[in-house]
């Protein structure tokens, strides 16, 4: 393969995986929490003889945007949105994970639990259970469940210091090596907050992408056309 052909096929190579970054958030555009992830592209520059350089297209990474989606209210009093920095801690069968999804609800055993299931943590690293007497449940801004009786626990609502090197991982959950700390957002109780997709602008990204690939396809087609060609020409000349 030519120079042309390996530069045309980092630049699609790397557009793929864009597309797929773009469907990721078209797809995650209802799912509470969510925040939009942004592909980062580089050049890559290889020496091709003197004094020439070409420039390869590498996508070195992903990154997210941290703009906080809109909340709506719910009614249900255990939906929970987060209104500034913070993470809700679960425990799951792979350790402590951290979620902005706050649609909340009660297992059959009255443990408090994520969307998926995962026992919700309460500011001393337990599982919160409600006993099965009490009613009318109400969250404080600061966390604090409290029923008919009295507060039954302060839920764990932490941050860290570079929330964009967190990993993602399935069902709005992240992994984070950091040693989690206290965050300054509040709860908005009976509300949830919603994803920071953007449905037109990524729409919008996609056609382009879509519109670039088939551009370095068709230069790709054209510089093969112009290989063909050089051939049948030489062929030609040394018959």
């Amino acid at each position: 393969m030519d120079t042309t052909g390996y530069i045309a096929l980092s630049r699609q190579i790397a557009l793929e995986r864009h597309m797929t970054t773009i469907a990721n958030n078209i797809a995650n555009a209802s799912t509470s929490g969510y925040r939009a992830e942004h592909t980062l592209f580089e050049p890559f520059l290889e020496q091709a003889g003197e004094p020439r350089q070409v420039a390869f297209v590498q996508d070195v990474g992903l990154y997210r945007d941290l703009t906080p989606g809109p909340i709506a209210q719910t009614g249900n009093p255990l939906d929970l949105a987060i209104d500034g920095e913070g993470y809700l801690t679960v425990q799951t069968p792979d350790g402590e994970r951290y979620t902005r999804g706050g649609h909340l609800g009660l297992d059959a055993s009255g443990q408090v639990v994520d969307a998926q299931g995962n026992p919700v943590l309460d500011e001393g690293g337990s599982p919160i259970t409600v006993p099965s007497e009490e009613s009318q449940l109400t969250v404080g801004e600061d966390g604090t469940l409290t029923g008919a009786s009295g507060p039954i626990a302060k839920l764990q609502l932490v941050t860290f210091g570079n929330e964009e090197a967190m990993t993602r991982e399935g069902g709005g959950l992240y992994a984070s090596a950091e040693v989690p700390r206290p965050a300054t957002g509040r709860l908005v109780q009976g509300a949830l907050e919603g994803s920071n997709t953007v449905p037109v602008l990524e729409m919008t990204n996609l056609m382009a992408t879509v519109r670039a690939f088939q551009g370095v396809q068709q230069l790709v087609d054209a510089q093969d056309e112009l290989d063909r060609n050089a051939i049948q020409h030489l062929v030609s000349v040394t018959s």
